[in-house]
C-alpha cells in the first residue's frame, strides 16, 4: 500500500546499497581522464626533452654525413674542427688565380690570425640545429666560414702591387658605345666588353673575404674584373643612336653630266660621323672634304691625268700631260671640291636622297671610262713617235691623216704631250708667226707666215702648214724639228682646217 508522508515529517535518510550491489560509476570516469592526461604529459615531456637534447647536441656538433669543403666532419664538435683549422696558420699560404693572373700570398704577409670561437660559430651557423629531427638523416655540405683576421692595409699593399703589374699587360674593359651596323645600315648600341684587367678594390675585397675562411686556393671570377664605366643599358646610348641615325636616311646618287657616276652610301656617310665624349653625333666636315678629294676628284678629275685608250687602228695609247705648265689649256674634268662638299653636307644634314650633280670647274665630253678617256669618237690624234697625225669623225672613222714634223727634240722644243682642244684662236689667211725675242738683237728669233693656224695650247702651239719644208715624217724632229708646233704639208693643212672646228679634242702622245 502507498505510504503517506505526514505533513511536517522529515524525509527518510538515504539507504546505502547492500553489500555486493554496484555503486555510482561517475567517480571512476574522472580518474581515467586524469591518468590519460598524466601519460600524455609525460610523453610530451619526453619528446621535448629528447628534442632539446638533440638541439643542444647539434648546436655544437655537426650532423652525420656532413662535409666541410669536401672533408668529413660528421658528428665532430665545431670547436675541434676550428682548432684543427687554426693549427696550420703559421705556414698558411693562398694561391690566387684568375684569367692569366696568378700570385701566392703568405699568411704572414698580412698578419693572418684566427678566432677559433668565431669560426666555429660561423660553421655551425650553416646548419639549422632546431631542425635536427628532419636534418639528421640527410647529407650536408658546408663551406669554410669567417674566423681568420688580417691586416687590411698590408693586404692592399701586397696584392695591390701584383694587380697593378698584371693590369699593365691586361686587356682593359671597353665601354658600351654606338656604332654603325652594316647589316641594318643604321647606328645601334655596341655592347660593352669585359677584358682581363682586374678591379683592384673588388679583387682585394674578395680575397680578404676568402682569407677569413682560410681558403688556400682562391679563384677570381668575373666579379673581380674591371668593369666598363658605360653599359649597353644606358638610356643615353639609345638616344645617341637615334640622333645619329638622322644622318642615315638613305643613299645619295651622284651624277656627272647627267649620267650616274656613283653613290654616297650610308656606310660611307657613317665614316664622316664623329662622336664626342657624350656620344653626340656630328658630321665631320674635314672627313667629308678628304673623301671628296680622294674618292671623287681623284677618280673623276681627268685634266692633266694619264689616260689610256685604244685607237681605232688597235694601238693602245697612254697619254700624260707634260708637267703642269700647260694646265690651263689641258682638257678634262675638274671637280669643284668646295661646292661638292657643301652640297653633300647640306644633303646629309637634311636627310635628302635627291641625286647630286657633281659640280665642276671644267667639263669634258664624256664621263671617264676605266682608262679615264673622257672624249668621244671625234678627235685629232698626234702621234709623236710615228710623226703622224690622224683625225676621226663622230662615228670613229678615219677621215684624214698626214705625216708631220713636231718640236725639235735636240733643242728641247718637244711638242707638249697631253689632251687639249682646238681653241678660238683658229685662223686662216696670212697668219704671221713670231718667235721669242732674242735678247742680243731685241728681235724675234724668227718670223714665219702660214695659211692655216689651228692652235690647241694658247696661241702658241698649233697644227699649221709649213711651206718651208719639203719633207715630213721620219726622224726629222730629232734634229731639225719645229719650235713646238705640228708642221703639216700645205694641202694637208688646208684639208684639216676644213674638217676641224673649235672644241675638237687634240691628243698629243708618244
Amino acid at each position: 500500500m502507498p505510504t503517506a508522508t505526514l505533513l511536517g515529517a522529515e524525509p527518510a535518510a538515504p539507504q546505502s546499497p547492500a553489500p555486493g550491489m554496484p555503486s555510482d560509476p561517475a567517480p571512476k570516469d574522472g580518474r581515467g581522464r586524469k591518468v590519460a592526461l598524466i601519460v600524455a604529459g609525460v610523453l610530451v615531456g619526453v619528446v621535448a626533452a629528447v628534442y632539446l637534447v638533440g638541439f643542444a647536441v647539434f648546436s655544437f656538433i655537426f650532423y652525420p654525413n656532413t662535409q666541410l669543403n669536401g672533408a668529413d666532419v660528421s658528428l665532430r664538435p665545431a670547436s675541434e674542427v676550428s682548432e684543427a683549422a687554426a693549427s696550420g696558420l703559421d705556414s698558411f699560404t693562398a694561391e690566387i688565380e684568375g684569367d692569366g693572373f696568378s700570385t701566392t700570398l703568405k699568411g704572414t704577409d698580412v698578419d693572418l690570425a684566427f678566432d677559433t670561437a668565431a669560426y666555429a660559430r660561423a660553421l655551425l651557423g650553416q646548419q639549422t640545429a632546431w631542425a635536427w629531427p628532419v636534418c639528421v638523416m640527410g647529407e650536408h655540405q658546408i663551406e669554410s666560414a669567417g674566423g681568420a683576421t688580417y691586416d687590411a692595409d698590408k693586404l692592399k699593399s701586397v696584392l695591390g702591387g701584383a694587380i697593378s703589374t698584371f693590369n699593365e699587360g691586361a686587356t682593359q674593359p671597353v665601354d658600351a658605345t654606338i656604332g654603325f651596323d652594316e647589316a641594318s645600315q643604321a647606328y645601334a648600341v655596341v655592347p660593352e666588353q669585359l677584358g682581363t684587367a682586374l678591379d683592384a678594390d673588388a679583387t682585394i675585397a674578395y680575397v680578404g673575404e676568402q682569407l677569413t675562411s682560410l681558403t688556400d686556393t682562391i679563384r677570381l671570377g668575373k666579379d673581380c674584373l674591371a668593369r666598363p664605366s658605360v653599359t649597353s643599358d644606358d638610356e643615353k646610348l639609345a638616344e645617341a643612336a637615334k640622333n645619329a641615325n638622322r644622318f642615315m636616311t638613305a643613299d645619295i646618287p651622284l651624277t656627272m653630266g647627267g649620267v650616274v657616276a656613283g653613290e654616297v652610301t650610308r656606310t660611307q656617310i657613317s665614316s664622316w660621323i664623329t662622336l664626342d665624349d657624350q656620344h653626340n653625333a656630328t658630321l665631320d666636315e674635314n672627313k667629308l672634304k678628304d673623301w671628296v678629294k680622294t674618292e671623287v676628284a681623284a677618280k673623276y678629275d681627268t685634266r692633266g691625268a694619264a689616260r689610256t685608250y685604244t685607237r681605232p687602228d688597235g694601238k693602245v695609247v697612254t697619254v700624260a700631260a707634260t708637267g703642269s705648265s700647260h694646265w690651263d689649256d689641258a682638257y678634262g674634268w675638274v671637280t669643284d671640291e668646295v661646292a661638292l662638299t657643301d652640297a653633300l653636307k647640306a644633303a646629309v644634314e637634311a636627310g635628302s636622297t635627291d641625286a647630286i650633280e657633281i659640280p665642276t670647274k671644267e667639263t669634258a665630253q664624256n664621263v671617264p671610262d676605266a682608262g679615264l678617256r673622257d672624249w668621244g669618237n671625234r678627235y685629232i690624234d698626234i702621234d709623236l713617235a710615228e710623226q703622224h697625225v690622224r683625225m676621226y669623225d663622230d662615228s670613229g672613222a678615219l677621215v684624214w691623216e698626214s705625216d708631220c714634223v713636231t718640236g725639235d727634240h735636240a733643242k728641247g722644243h718637244d711638242t707638249p704631250t697631253g689632251v687639249y682642244v682646238l681653241n678660238s684662236c683658229r685662223a686662216s689667211g696670212d697668219v704671221v708667226l713670231r718667235g721669242a725675242i732674242d735678247p742680243a738683237t731685241n728681235q724675234p728669233e724668227y718670223i714665219s707666215h702660214v695659211s692655216y693656224w689651228m692652235p690647241f695650247i694658247g696661241n702658241s702651239w698649233a697644227l699649221h702648214d709649213a711651206s718651208w719644208r719639203s719633207r715630213f715624217g721620219g726622224d726629222i724632229y730629232q734634229y731639225a724639228g719645229s719650235h713646238g708646233c705640228v708642221n703639216l704639208p700645205g694641202d694637208k693643212a688646208k684639208e684639216l682646217f676644213g674638217l676641224c672646228k673649235v672644241g675638237d679634242v687634240v691628243v698629243v702622245h708618244n
